[in-house]
């Protein structure tokens, strides 16, 4: 199988050769480790949140990443703007929090102005990018609404909305999906192979809404740009998801990411879950950067001979491949993966 062939068979819930590998960012340091060579992957985004890098050079470099590691999906970033003045890790988590531009009525209008989806330079670049996919899974990156919002507003301003203009985060939150609404269609033609949406919405003790939030003022719009979309759909959150999940997967995904390891349990999570919607995840990053291979090698073989038993799984790093992580340790999980993901071999 090629890698877009099987990670689109994992995807449908079905059994391809080999347990596919996908991950959403490989930091340039550790690629560059990996590979013995520098890799130069610009994802940095111009004012307008479009890439500033070429497309064919954004696959190119990535396709070596690849050929390195076994690995299988390239991604191409449709993310839109944020309006916020800055942006890092919340504390003790692996959510990325927003200082949100976007407080009131006023700052709406202000600032809340997105460029269009099918911008023609914009579309072009994606068009490259596809062009140079060769075999691999071609993934567009996008946000389908709630996890741009909550980094344009800020926690705190999201929370004060909740209680005194909730019709603000609806301006806010429609904003966004309705033109990642428009933007799906296009990304499909392009020749794109699979979405994957980025929307950060849990700590690490959990949710920062309730799931009677979710299900009453963003279920329903989200839903609308998930049937705009003819390509399957993976939905990305860290933290603990686990109050969210029954009315997460009303989305109609695909596949969910990263069932993080440290406080939720994947088992679990293919047990309850797995005959309706393909399982991605999750070897701990803090493992990748502090343990040792053979530590990571059980880790991986635990995952696939649970996790990937019947098919419908996608290992990947609890989050990303960082810089920081010992390259030792991230070749172990190739190694591991060759080792012990083929639905050939006998056990």
């Amino acid at each position: 199988m090629t890698s877009r062939e099987r990670v689109l068979a994992a995807l449908r819930r079905k059994i391809p050769d080999r347990v596919p590998w996908m991950e959403g960012i490989v930091g340039n340091a550790i690629a560059s480790a990996v590979c013995g060579e520098p890799i130069r992957v610009d994802w940095s985004v111009a004012p307008d949140g479009y890439p500033k890098a070429s497309g064919a050079q954004l696959a190119e470099e990535q396709k070596k990443v690849n050929r390195a590691l076994g690995k299988d999906n390239i991604n191409f970033c449709f993310f839109a703007p944020i309006f916020a003045r800055r942006m890092e890790k919340a504390p003790n988590s692996p959510v990325i929090v927003g200082d949100g531009m976007i407080r009131t009525r006023d700052d709406y209008r202000k600032h809340f102005k997105l460029p269009p989806p099918d911008d023609p330079a914009f579309i072009a670049n994606a068009k490259a990018f596809v062009a140079h996919k060769g075999d691999s899974c071609a993934v567009a990156a996008v946000r389908l609404g709630i996890g741009a919002t909550l980094l344009s507003m800020g926690v705190e301003g999201f929370s004060y909305a909740m209680a005194d203009d909730p019709d603000l985060i609806r301006l806010v939150h429609d904003g966004y999906a309705n033109w990642t609404t428009r933007l799906l269609p296009i990304i499909a033609e392009i020749g794109f192979d699979v979405v994957w949406a980025f929307d950060d919405v849990a700590f690490n003790d959990g949710p920062l809404f309730q799931p009677s939030f979710y299900e009453k003022e963003i279920l329903a719009v989200e839903k609308e740009a998930v049937a705009a979309c003819p390509l399957p759909l993976i939905t990305h959150s860290d933290g603990n998801m686990t109050p969210m999940l029954e009315p997460w997967l009303q989305l109609g995904q695909s596949a969910i990411h990263p069932i993080q390891p440290d406080v939720m349990d994947i088992e679990a999570v293919k047990s309850a879950h797995g005959h309706r919607v393909a399982i991605i995840g999750n070897i701990f990053m803090d493992d990748l950067v502090h343990k040792r291979p053979p530590d990571i090698e059980a880790q991986v073989r635990r995952r696939i001979e649970v996790i990937g038993q019947g098919g419908g799984y996608v290992i990947s790093s609890s989050n990303s491949l960082t810089d920081d992580m010992r390259p030792e340790n991230v070749m172990a999980m190739r190694d591991a993966i060759l080792r012990y993901g083929s639905y050939s071999r006998e056990n």
